[in-house]
């Protein structure tokens, strides 16, 4: 029940932010944005999606040779896409598959795998961070403007319900460790397993401080983030209406949708990319049916680029097999 509810939620969800966000757009009028765009420009954007995910693939093969596996970049990239249409599936199973991918065609513990994908995630975090610091430096007038628009009322909490909130998780946390200390001992199977799956994860974060190229991490790292950016920029030029956009917008359009993604996942960002990154266009002078029209315009083309190069992976991972490294 538990697990059909984690799958059907979040496709609610989206089709209810989808639905709002597009209530005012005339599809008429979306065919001919379609019609009318620039696909030179569309087509630079696949490239370097491309490029994108081979400098992803790298960056992942740097903990993963901490660790003392020797996946090659394409290998990597390849279970990295293969996560790439799990998540567009199901929110949040992307790094699971992927991991599961490497496990299958590099033997790498499942259990390390995760680990390296959770501290990339941490990276990532203290990327976005950075986006964010330097999107509010550049555009500080039109982000203060659409925060003060997305305020939210937060219901007025005692500090007494405060303390006992903490209490009872701490209380909590505090039992459930007697729990597993007293299976541990016992040598349950389950503890033993829990146990083991805690070490693997364990090693495979603590990886990220054993990096043999530690620059070279960083160096992918800020590439990576410059990539979506340009990305981004580039749809922007491929559209008459967006083209003389400045490329702060892109960098706007890049925080928002990054930070929107955090805070309401969906399925390939669906709905969610579309309601706050309209609004963010909001912010540039368009109204708000003309900022939907643009970012289910932006979405469908980096969606549908994202769906045809992750389906490579169903064609390309049966052959990885066939040719498993000894």
């Amino acid at each position: 029940m538990m697990r059909f509810l984690r799958r059907i939620l979040p496709f609610c969800l989206a089709v209810a932010l989808l639905a709002y966000a597009l209530k005012d757009i005339s599809f008429d009028d979306l065919g001919r944005q379609f019609q009318r765009a620039h696909y030179g420009w569309i087509a630079l954007v696949g490239l370097i999606t491309v490029l994108t995910y081979l400098v992803r693939g790298k960056r992942w093969q740097q903990p993963l040779m901490a660790l003392g596996h020797h996946p090659t970049v394409f290998r990597a990239t390849v279970a990295m896409l293969a996560g790439v249409i799990a998540s567009l599936v199901v929110p949040g199973s992307g790094e699971l598959t992927r991991c599961a991918t490497l496990q299958r065609t590099d033997g790498v513990p499942f259990s390390q795998g995760i680990g390296s994908v959770v501290a990339e995630r941490v990276i990532d975090l203290l990327m976005l961070g950075t986006v964010l610091l330097l999107t509010l430096l550049v555009e500080l007038n039109r982000m203060q403007t659409y925060l003060a628009g997305l305020a939210l009322n937060v219901p007025n909490v005692s500090g007494w319900e405060v303390a006992g909130g903490i209490v009872a998780v701490g209380l909590l946390g505090w039992l459930s460790w007697r729990w597993l200390l007293k299976l541990a001992l016992q040598q349950h199977s389950l503890a033993l397993r829990f146990t083991n799956t805690v070490k693997g994860l364990w090693t495979g974060f603590s990886a990220i401080r054993r990096l043999p190229q530690p620059y070279l991490f960083v160096l992918l790292t800020v590439l990576t983030y410059f990539f979506f950016w340009l990305s981004t920029h580039w749809l922007l030029l491929s559209l008459d209406r967006t083209h003389a956009l400045p490329p702060s917008a892109a960098l706007t359009i890049l925080a928002v949708s990054s930070l929107g993604g955090l805070a309401v996942p969906t399925q390939g960002g669906i709905g969610t990319y579309h309601f706050f990154v309209s609004r963010v266009l909001v912010l540039y002078g368009f109204s708000p049916a003309e900022g939907a029209l643009v970012a289910t315009f932006l979405h469908a083309v980096g969606f549908g680029i994202n769906l045809i190069l992750s389906s490579l992976s169903l064609v390309l991972v049966p052959f990885i097999l066939t040719k498993k490294p000894n």
